[in-house]
């Protein structure tokens, strides 16, 4: 699979790879018994935390697990020291390395900064460089947007000092670095309302016309991309935007968009024959705005537009006819 070519394995192989893998089902069950058991008596000691984490080595999904292990440190936390709460991260993080989407290792990581002695912002600014690291090695984790988005949360909160302006900036570079990162373009449409609702862009009309720009230049980049489209769905229904531009401006800035839209989508019917199903269905939706919410005097397409997408999109076709038909 994916370029990587099959072992075969001899018999004799094959045989010592079967006694391997029993060993380690004996063990592993060995381990589930014993932690389960003292889940049930309710057994806390420094033993038991040790045999848990064998066995989140071996299954770190093993939420129950992680749920005695908070017990356990919860009951045993005056006897505990700092250099037990450093550890107790630091098997996350190895945790992490191997397995970066497993929700239980980030939900017991934030447990224990929650929990962490004195919670000191070196402790969360450390988190900030550690999920930079982790974005860098895979920049459409969600999973590392998410707790980015928490750490950040928290930072601000501890420090009363905003990091709008630094998020933003960080997603325009992972956008500009892949334009498919789907959580970057996320993350941008939930701090541009915080943004302008805390006055932290200081000419708004000015950045409207500059985002409007940033996402033409996305279109034209890969039109194939859903991530930019949806995007763009948000962008020209966003309050944040409709509060700040004019009528006018808004009818301009519609027309505007469906301009490029409608070159890119006649490029791709010189080059591959077929037209961009991603443009036509942005083009349905703006001239939609422009008709039925603005009352815009134009030459309706929209019937066009979803006569080719029926054609280009058979799967669907019958959705596009009742759309044209409503």
């Amino acid at each position: 699979m994916h370029g990587v070519k099959r072992r075969e394995l001899t018999q004799d192989l094959l045989s010592k790879k079967k006694a391997r893998d029993v060993e380690k089902i004996v063990i592993y069950r060995s381990l589930t018994q014993r932690v389960l058991e003292a889940k049930k008596n309710e057994i806390y000691t420094v033993e038991k935390l040790s045999t848990a984490s064998k066995l989140l080595e071996l299954n770190p999904e093993f939420n129950a697990v992680w749920n005695f292990r908070r017990d356990a440190i919860s009951h045993l936390r005056s006897q505990l020291s700092i250099e037990f709460w450093d550890q107790e991260i630091n098997f996350t993080t190895l945790q992490l390395k191997s397995f970066p989407k497993v929700y239980w290792i980030w939900n017991h990581r934030l447990w224990c900064l929650n929990e962490y002695p004195g919670s000191p912002v070196e402790k969360w600014q450390q988190e900030l460089a550690l999920v930079n690291k982790l974005l860098t090695m895979d920049p459409r984790n969600f999973h590392s947007w998410h707790y980015r988005r928490i750490v950040t949360t928290r930072l601000e909160q501890m420090t009363h000092v905003s990091l709008n302006q630094q998020e933003l900036d960080y997603t325009t570079d992972m956008i500009n670095s892949n334009i498919s990162n789907f959580s970057a373009w996320h993350r941008r449409a939930t701090l541009l309302p915080k943004m302008f609702a805390l006055s932290e862009i200081s000419d708004q009309k000015e950045f409207i016309k500059q985002e409007q720009q940033y996402i033409t230049n996305a279109m034209f980049t890969d039109a194939e991309d859903q991530s930019v489209w949806y995007y763009i769905k948000w962008f020209v229904k966003a309050d944040c935007v409709l509060k700040v531009v004019s009528a006018e401006e808004y009818k301009a800035l519609l027309q505007e968009l469906k301009d490029g839209i409608v070159m890119i989508n006649e490029d791709e019917k010189e080059f591959s024959g077929k037209q961009n199903i991603w443009c036509l269905k942005i083009l349905c939706y703006l001239e939609t705005i422009q008709v039925e919410e603005l009352g815009v005097d134009l030459k309706p397409m929209k019937s066009e537009y979803l006569a080719k997408l029926a054609e280009f999109d058979p799967l669907r076709k019958n959705r596009y006819k009742y759309l044209d038909e409503k």
